[in-house]
């Protein structure tokens, strides 16, 4: 199933329903604007509290009579608009704004429905670790560091046990765990045994610190 598919099976659960007009009035460049404002919106409420991750594609929904009303100069005036809202609440979109149109007649004149797929069908997550201006991409499962061979990040870091901390994930959330070292893990100044990561979270260990964040890797949106 492809994104367009997504996103009209999903449609009803992001429905711009803006203005409750007579069946003879034109729907406005800017009704629609806000109308994908209100979807993206609602997206970002659904993310995780670390990652206001909202999607890039929109299919926007019109009265066949409308729809040669919104020509490619209005749209990318649309995309403008989105931009620009996207900019000013902080959000991290998964790739470059698109609007896809199309016509509806179970959509009534005047009115517009904005759908998009679901924030998790458009990405990929990847954690990785920072230190010392080296970046290191985690895998599913759990990934040790410490400063012997036996761990699978080495530092060279002598206040670093041999194998002092891991991080497990599993696809969507992270967690680390100190492995009984000697002077200790740290999340955020706090002193640790096991903890949920977030993005952002700032690790300390040993003489070392760590930067933990989880990408957004874009993925397909078409078949």
């Amino acid at each position: 199933m492809g994104f367009l598919d997504k996103a009209e099976r999903s449609i009803e659960a992001a429905v711009s329903s803006l203005f409750a007009k007579l069946s003879k009035a034109e729907l406005q460049p800017v009704e629609v604007s806000q109308a994908v404002k209100n979807a993206m919106d609602i997206a970002a409420n659904k993310a995780h509290a670390d990652r206001v991750l909202v999607p890039h594609h929109f299919l926007i929904l019109v009265n066949h009579a409308e729809l040669s009303r919104f020509t490619p100069q209005i749209l990318a005036a649309i995309k403008t608009e989105v931009v620009k809202h996207a900019s000013a609440r902080s959000y991290r979109l998964t790739g470059e704004i698109e609007l896809e149109i199309r016509a509806d007649d179970k959509v009534s004149k005047g009115n517009c429905r904005v759908g998009s797929a679901a924030v998790n069908d458009l990405v990929t997550w990847q954690p990785v670790l920072s230190f010392g201006g080296q970046r290191f991409a985690l895998k599913t499962g759990t990934t040790s560091v410490g400063r012997d061979d036996e761990a699978e990040i080495t530092v060279d870091d002598r206040g670093l046990s041999r194998v002092h901390f891991e991080v497990a994930f599993d696809g969507e959330i992270a967690a680390i765990r100190d492995l009984d070292s000697t002077n200790g893990t740290f999340v955020d100044g706090m002193r640790i045994t096991e903890l949920v990561l977030r993005s952002g979270s700032r690790i300390s260990a040993g003489r070392t610190d760590f930067e933990f964040e989880m990408l957004a890797l874009a993925g397909e949106t078409r078949e």
